[in-house]
């Protein structure tokens, strides 16, 4: 859905515009935050296996900070594989919250080029940062009641992490 808004706007994959609009569009994307005790999880829903992965990265770092941090621009490629699709999801947060600790990296706008239940291949646009104000620290990505499920409307799942 983002790239065709983002085909429809001309705005290149670097494009510090392309970046920063990510954010406004957050409205349009399936996710919500779910409250849990010492945690913090996620509800996203997607058509497509691609839409709920793009979207609970999104909505991950929606909860690291609701604000773009300020930076240059940067993407990278991510290419994983995992037994299961809930074990994907996890490595694929689990990589990109890798990304944001030890690169300063924080992905906004991510592009899955290829996806199979065990298998993803994406470009995710973003921001290299010095440093940012946190609304929380995300310490893991975890396996609670994790569930990647098939609905009428595509799929969903609950995300919890570790704060």
């Amino acid at each position: 859905m983002t790239g065709a808004i983002f085909k429809w706007l001309n705005l290149g994959e670097a494009s510090p515009l392309r970046l920063q609009f990510s954010f406004f569009i957050y409205n349009l994307h399936m996710f919500e935050i779910v409250d849990h005790r010492a945690d913090i999880g996620i509800h996203v829903a997607g058509e497509t296996l691609a839409e709920l992965f793009a979207d609970a990265a999104r909505g991950m770092f929606f909860v690291i900070s609701e604000q773009p941090p300020e930076g240059w621009p940067e993407s990278h490629i991510i290419e994983l594989e995992a037994p299961e699709t809930e074990q994907l999801l996890v490595d694929w947060l689990s990589e990109l919250l890798y990304l944001l600790e030890v690169k300063k990296f924080f992905a906004i706008s991510p592009e899955i080029e290829l996806i199979e239940p065990t298998r993803i291949k994406a470009t995710v646009g973003g921001m290299r940062t010095r440093g940012m104000s946190l609304s929380a620290e995300i310490k893991a990505v975890t396996h609670h009641m994790l569930s990647v499920d098939r609905t009428l409307n595509g799929y969903e799942t609950t995300i919890y992490f570790d704060l």
